[in-house]
């Protein structure tokens, strides 16, 4: 007797762990920088340095980097950047990790704040969210086929599961040189930038993978000559491109989530000579889990007329993952300053960075809640070139329509800022308008019963014995005609042709049922 098997490659999850961690920490004002009475902005970024696996345990290494908008009351020096760094190390616990393994860490900044102390010190406060993840690779066995002389019944039923074909890190570089417009002026000084990753399309193509996106960029600045002035630059950078992956098709699913590892302005001459060019730089780590959906036939039953089967089981857990899910989501929020501040006159500047805190099923519908975290700047009633902002935090709940999966499944879940505009309402308040983009990654985990072994053995003699060799049998249910030969050890070719009665179709016949109280003639086969 001859086993075949399939070979299925797949991962689990070995080990996982979301936890936090609080940074706090008072840093002076650069002695270059006149007296601070204020903050307008503040954006930070988290710089993984080192991920050292450890049993048990990981250690990171990093830092958080931030840049503020400080205010003075100096008419030279209104507006000024102020920029620093903060160390952290962390042994963290995650069971199950071992000194080999190669764990994937994703660190969010869920929350910052600083503040003033004085006007030469600030505080700076911190929240971080890590998520470790690390997951090992398998080799799964199923039972396909048996090459045998003796006569057996074989019961087939299709299997369908997700197969690891691809797990790989890359990087995708892009590099841009911007020219202000012909409007605006030369840069002397650049006050305070963000650049963020604005909406990625992945799309799985053969061998390589495709990447379609925008990246969004701020600029504050004091211009060049006599009389100086503030000027912002807002604008949405495109890029596309691809990134190799041998043995990657079209008809695959994949969890792809491009993270930024590494971002940067700085200012050049254009060909007159003038500070009009921004080189933007910004790497993006790729990892690239890809998976094909299969359809396997494996034998889930097996039952001897010359002999008697005896099948040893297992239980085996498999996943199938969905296409992603691409969904949308509005949210309209008003914002309000204080009344003492000064009047809005413009909005020059929103930053909003969406965080997904949970993702549950309720009343048969999905939802989505998290939070928003917004800071306008604008241009307020007063001196000349004056600016206000405001903070806030933004609660949302998302009900979505086209989420497939159950309360049993996994999801995975990249929010991002499609679409972002702000109202002003009256003089000390504006509606925020945001369309949330969502791209959510089904997983679904089940058991099978698998067989592990096959053992073959001669019917005892007393069984044959027992065994009549014509009989009527008339069932008190339905039952399948798979249970029956099954149970007297005879062939469903024999059954079916014994009662002409029945239709003939022998690739359904395991699933054929026979009414109850239908009669049906059995005939013993010879061994």
């Amino acid at each position: 007797m001859e086993l075949k098997k399939a070979n299925l490659h797949m991962d689990r999850m070995k080990c996982q762990l979301n936890t936090q961690i609080t940074l706090e920490e008072d840093k002076n004002i650069s002695d270059r920088c006149p007296d601070a009475y204020g903050i307008l902005m503040d954006h930070a970024k988290i710089d993984i340095e080192e991920i050292r696996p450890m049993t048990d345990y990981v250690l990171l290494r990093g830092k958080l980097l931030y840049e503020i908008l400080c205010k003075s009351d100096m008419p030279e020096k209104r507006l000024y950047r102020q920029m620093g760094e903060i160390p952290w190390e962390e042994k963290i616990r995650v069971e199950g990790m071992e000194s080999m393994d190669q764990p994937q860490v994703v660190a969010a900044l869920e929350d910052m704040k600083i503040g003033l102390i004085n006007s030469r010190k600030i505080n700076v406060r911190a929240l971080i969210n890590f998520c470790i993840q690390q997951k090992e690779l398998y080799d799964e066995e199923i039972l396909t086929d048996i090459v045998e002389t003796q006569k057996l019944e074989i019961k087939k039923e299709n299997l369908q599961a997700s197969v690891l074909v691809i797990d790989k890190k890359d990087v995708f570089r892009i590099k841009e040189d911007l020219e202000l417009p012909s409007v605006l002026p030369p840069i002397r000084e650049v006050l305070y930038k963000t650049l963020d990753l604005g909406k990625v399309e992945v799309k799985i193509l053969e061998d390589t993978i495709g990447l379609q996106g925008e990246i969004k960029l701020f600029l504050l600045y004091e211009s060049e000559g006599e009389g100086a002035k503030l000027k912002a630059y807002e604008t949405t950078i495109p890029f596309s491109g691809n990134v190799e992956c041998q043995g990657c098709s079209n008809h695959m699913v994949g969890d792809i989530m491009p993270v930024v590892s590494y971002q940067n302005i700085s200012v050049k001459e254009d060909y007159d000579g003038e500070d009009r060019m921004l080189e933007l730089e910004m790497v993006l780590d790729i990892p690239m889990q890809i998976y094909e959906n299969r359809n396997v036939e494996q034998i889930t039953d097996i039952y001897g007329v010359s002999q008697e089967v005896i099948l040893e089981y297992t239980n085996q857990i498999f996943k199938r993952i969905a296409e992603p899910i691409k969904s949308r989501c509005k949210i309209t929020q008003e914002i309000k300053t204080k009344s003492t501040d000064k009047k809005i006159l413009q909005i020059s500047h929103i930053h909003c960075i969406p965080f997904v805190e949970e993702a549950r099923w309720k009343e048969d519908q999905f939802e989505v809640e998290g939070m928003l975290q917004v800071s306008v700047l604008y241009l307020e009633d007063g001196e000349e070139e004056s600016y206000g902002s405001v903070k806030k935090a933004i609660p949302f709940c998302c009900p979505l329509e086209n989420v497939t999966g159950s309360p049993k499944s996994r999801f995975k879940i990249r929010p991002t800022v499609e679409q972002l505009d702000g109202v002003i309402l009256d003089e000390y308040s504006m509606e925020l308008k945001v369309v949330l983009g969502l791209e959510i990654l089904v997983e679904d985990c089940f058991t099978e019963k698998k067989i592990s072994d096959v053992i073959m053995k001669p019917y005892a003699k007393e069984i044959q014995d027992k065994k009549a060799g014509i009989a009527v049998y008339v069932p008190g249910k339905k039952e399948s005609l798979w249970e029956i030969g099954k149970r007297y050890g005879i062939s469903l070719d024999t059954i079916t042709k014994v009662n002409d009665w029945m239709e003939y179709a022998p690739g359904e016949l395991s699933e054929k049922e026979v009414e109850a109280g239908q009669k049906l003639l059995l005939i013993r086969e010879e061994v």
